[in-house]
């Protein structure tokens, strides 16, 4: 009977590393991984620009054609207005659906992440699974927080190039419509004009990623997420205005001497008083609201005012002018920029906690090793 030989293992055939992984591989795993929510995102987006889509063309084109046939500016008739107003309403009934899904985007992605990309993983054990293959922890987080910024931006991009086509459209007809234009410094304007949801929605990805990786469970993570997104999203309406320093207009210096110094058109107003004898700016109250003076201004019973009566009442009571304080439209980018480089610093500092903890976690498993 013939032995039957086994040949000898080549040397350091169990130090040979495992084939690594094709480049494609890790990303097609994360998109098969969240198909799911990838199709949920893919429809809202799609949703989302139809609705902006129906207001550029249809809805604007219908008010286009209805405006036409009607004197704007001529005697009122009726019927006319009716048909105007009703075409003008469905129009903006799109813009406003049209807002906010942008306005809600990253609340929804920052939940998403949070519950979906790695406290899922983590709660369940794939995490620990893929890092025992040949991915190593960093290109997993890597994966984890690249793709679904991609993909996030892309689709929160879309949708605000969509918006602002759709409001250019209609915009100077809604003018003439209604008599006065939307200020600069709406919400709607501002967000969906601008650039600060695109920072947003980067901020939530990273934020929801670092939450997950920190609290490990699902629920938990999607709370906290929509909280501190949320959070920050209402921060931001209430407080913008303090990101950048505002000018200030004196009432002595306005053309017409008026005892309030005014703001003009497309100047977003913060705030009014007086200067006292020592230069302070002095708030405007209640019992200040006319510093008593204003029937001084007022002596001889008609509608011209005498500011140089006013302003002589005003220094008797220890003032010498009247201010206010507000943002020209030419802050419009300077307070975006503000807004989305701190959105930014945030999702930064996010990315940066995120690759911490993960080296923090597997470096007992690589000593190990």
């Amino acid at each position: 009977m013939t032995p039957t030989t086994t040949s000898p293992a080549p040397p350091h055939a169990e130090d040979t590393a495992a084939p690594a992984a094709a480049p494609g591989g890790l990303t097609w795993t994360v998109f098969r991984l969240h198909r799911w929510a990838l199709w949920m995102w893919i429809a809202y987006v799609a949703v989302a620009a139809g609705l902006l889509l129906w207001a550029w063309g249809p809805a604007a084109n219908d008010l286009e054609s209805v405006a036409a046939g009607c004197d704007l500016g001529g005697p009122a008739q009726p019927h006319c207005a009716n048909s105007v107003y009703e075409a003008l309403s469905t129009y903006q009934e799109f813009m406003r659906l049209g807002f906010f899904a942008v306005l809600l985007a990253p609340l929804l992605v920052g939940a998403w992440a949070a519950a979906s990309l790695t406290a899922r993983e983590l709660e369940t054990g794939t995490a620990e699974l893929a890092w025992t293959q040949s991915v190593t922890p960093a290109r997993w987080l890597t994966a984890k927080l690249a793709l679904p910024a991609v993909v996030a931006a892309a689709g929160t991009a879309l949708l605000l190039g969509l918006y602002r086509l759709a409001h250019l459209e209609g915009a100077q007809l809604f003018t003439e419509i209604r008599q006065w234009a939307p200020s600069w410094w709406n919400e709607d304007l501002f967000t969906a004009m601008g650039v600060v949801v695109l920072p947003r929605v980067l901020c939530a990805v990273a934020v929801g990623v670092l939450l997950g990786l920190l609290l490990k469970r699902s629920l938990a993570s999607l709370g906290t997420g929509l909280v501190l997104i949320g959070g920050g999203v209402f921060a931001f309406v209430v407080g913008r205005r303090f990101l950048w320093p505002t000018e200030i207009r004196y009432g002595r210096d306005t053309p017409s001497g008026s005892p309030y110094a005014s703001t003009d058109p497309g100047e977003w107003q913060m705030s009014t008083g007086a200067v006292t004898d020592s230069g302070e700016l002095a708030e405007r109250s209640g019992e200040l609201a006319g510093y008593g003076c204003m029937e001084a201004g007022y002596q001889d019973g008609g509608d011209a005012f005498d500011s140089d009566a006013y302003y002589a009442c005003l220094e008797d009571r220890g003032f010498t002018d009247v201010w206010i304080s507000y943002h020209p439209e030419s802050h419009r980018w300077p307070l975006q920029l503000m807004e989305s480089g701190i959105w930014l610093a945030v999702a930064a500092l996010a990315v940066v906690l995120s690759y911490r903890v993960v080296r923090h976690r597997t470096a007992p498993r690589e000593r190990a090793a």
